[in-house]
């Protein structure tokens, strides 16, 4: 029975030949292979195409990381681009709102009306107003050029108790505050001495100047608090601040020396260290506040106001401090009454340079409707001389 009979072989073979491949014959197994290989080549080549399209041929670099970058040409050279203004150099002095002002209100049920400035209003070169973050009983600002404040906070430790206010009034604290130009506390030192006067006149980089009624005018050093009098009170002061209103710069010191008169404005120019005086300058007005030397210290900005009626006018003179030589003098506005308030007047002074001052003028409008501050109402006046 080992043979297998013609005719059943020849069955066999014909059924073989008519029955399809088994899903799992090897050789269509491989078949499927190569045909899955082939699709997904097919397919790459398509999202490759369409990826190149979109990121501009950067793939090739992506995907051929062994290749070197193509070479990048040197882009063409555009035209030379007009030349820009120069940025406008910053002033040489910083400009501070200084003033108290004050409110009233003319009618019982009507609307407080008035003119305040700011507790440390800074009125910069581009017009804008920085509000400087200050402790509470801030006064007398100073502003260094480093962007640092010298100022003295005043704190009264006997808060609602009456007293007799005065050089010799007890229970008032003044410290001397340096704030970085973050206007974060730096130096914070108590530098009153009960029974004199204290004004603060300026500062420089080592030392703030101190008035001290009957003393005179002291430089306090920052860094220890070590005190050298510079100018002596003039003998017979009577514990009378020696200053009035003063202004420092380039080892001088520039003091409003004579009475309040509206005919005079009578203004000494001494050396700093010494005392000894070089000049003695008048204006023909009251001395009004805001008085600034240049950064030189060979001119003085004089704000002054003088009576035209029942109002005031405001000018500014500028004068040589060697020889008294008038360089400018330009009107800045008229004040008129208002329910009992001087209406305007100057609210700081800075030099831009050596030969140009900006001088703020505020002026309740007509009529005036709420408190106003200085900085809503600031108007700068740029003077200067040849």
């Amino acid at each position: 029975m080992d043979v297998v009979p013609d005719d059943l072989a020849e069955l066999v073979h014909r059924a073989a030949r008519a029955t399809g491949p088994h899903p799992a014959d090897l050789a269509a197994i491989r078949r499927r292979a190569r045909a899955r290989r082939r699709r997904r080549g097919v397919t790459g080549a398509a999202g490759l195409v369409a990826l190149i399209a979109l990121t501009g041929g950067a793939v090739p670099l992506l995907v051929h990381e062994h290749r070197p970058a193509a070479t990048v040409a040197a882009p063409s050279t555009s035209p030379a681009a007009p030349d820009l203004p120069p940025p406008t150099p910053a002033p040489a002095q910083r400009l501070m709102l200084t003033g108290d002002g004050g409110t009233v209100r003319p009618h019982r049920a009507g609307p407080e009306i008035g003119l305040i400035g700011g507790v440390a209003d800074e009125l910069r070169g581009d017009g804008s107003v920085l509000r400087h973050r200050v402790p509470a009983g801030w006064q007398e600002t100073v502003a260094m050029p480093d962007g640092r404040l010298v100022g003295l906070k005043l704190t009264d430790l006997m808060p609602g108790k009456r007293r007799t206010d005065g050089p010799d009034v007890a229970g008032l604290s003044i410290r001397l505050m340096v704030l970085d130009a973050d206007d974060r506390v730096e130096i914070s030192r108590e530098i009153r001495i009960k029974g004199q006067g204290l004004k603060l006149a300026g500062a420089d980089a080592r030392y703030a100047y101190l008035v001290r009624g009957g003393v005179g005018l002291v430089a306090h050093e920052l860094a220890t608090g070590r005190e050298e009098t510079m100018i002596a009170a003039p003998a017979g002061a009577d514990g009378e601040l020696p200053f009035r209103e003063a202004a420092l710069a380039a080892g001088l010191v520039v003091s409003v020396t004579g009475p309040p008169d509206m005919t005079r404005c009578q203004l000494d120019v001494r050396r700093l260290a010494g005392g000894d005086r070089l000049s003695r300058l008048t204006v023909n007005g009251e001395c009004a506040p805001s008085i600034r030397l240049s950064p030189d210290g060979t001119l003085v900005a004089v704000p002054y106001r003088r009576p035209d009626g029942r109002d005031l006018d405001y000018r500014l003179a500028i004068l040589d401090t060697a020889t008294g030589q008038l360089r400018a003098d330009q009107p800045l506005g008229t004040a008129s009454p208002t329910y009992g308030l001087t209406g305007g007047g100057t609210w700081g002074a800075a030099w831009v340079d050596d030969t140009t001052v900006r001088v703020v003028w505020a002026q309740l409008p007509d009529p005036p409707r709420k408190v106003y501050s200085v900085a809503e109402l600031a108007r700068v006046v740029t003077v200067g001389v040849q």
